[in-house]
């Protein structure tokens, strides 16, 4: 027995118009035609099933990360922290590199989170080399932790309580020929790739000229 709707709205074949019949017909066509174009498309387009951009989808790398984040200038007279050495056979730094809080830890790595907490505000970068052995290096990491009771923080935090003391900035200090000492609201440390009296000595001397250059 047909339902209420099935009475109410049902029309018999005969009562349909022939406009009615031929735009359903169309309709009907077009709609098989889209689907059988997709349908070729898919089947024969290699390129549009298999052609990836790889670049595109590669996964960033932390150097490419670095490259965008850190800021990579020569020295600039009057602006530039690493002063020459005033050392026969070493030359200042070509290059330095500048951090600030968002990409610290590309240079410290895990322990950027300590210096963060303690309020650093950047980090810049230097490397002296001596001119007769490309291995020889003394790099020079100078932190702005804004606030000199911030740097004086940070510095006795990492102090080595019975190493021998030296007379730079508010305090100061030489363990293994790495030299470290807090000045105004910078915090310093400099240190040397091997471990002898000679480049303790250097390390010495280039913090004294780095000392020199900043503020109290």
């Amino acid at each position: 027995m047909p339902t209420l709707f099935a009475r109410r709205y049902a029309r018999k074949t005969e009562e349909v118009g022939k406009t009615e019949k031929v735009l359903g017909l169309v309709i009907l066509l077009l709609a098989a035609g889209a689907i059988a174009a997709f349908v070729v498309q898919v089947a024969t387009n290699e390129d549009y099933l298999f052609d990836v951009d790889e670049q595109a989808y590669a996964p960033a790398t932390e150097s490419d990360a670095a490259k965008a984040e850190t800021v990579d200038t020569p020295p600039v007279e009057g602006q530039n922290p690493f002063p020459e050495p005033g050392l026969e056979g070493w030359r200042a730094p070509t290059r330095v590199d500048r951090f600030d809080q968002d990409n610290l830890y590309m240079e410290i790595d895990g322990r950027a989170v300590a210096y963060l907490r303690q309020g650093v505000v950047g980090l810049t970068v230097g490397s002296y080399h001596h001119r007769d052995d490309a291995d020889r290096t003394l790099d020079v990491y100078l932190y702005d932790m804004g606030e000199p009771a911030n740097a004086l923080a940070m510095y006795r935090s990492e102090e080595a309580p019975d190493a021998p003391r030296v007379p730079l900035g508010q305090e100061g200090y030489q363990v293994g020929g790495a030299v470290f000492f807090c000045k105004g609201s910078s915090y310093v440390q400099v240190l040397p790739s091997r471990l002898d009296d000679a480049d303790a000595h250097a390390a010495l001397k280039i913090a004294e000229r780095v000392a020199e250059r900043i503020e109290e």
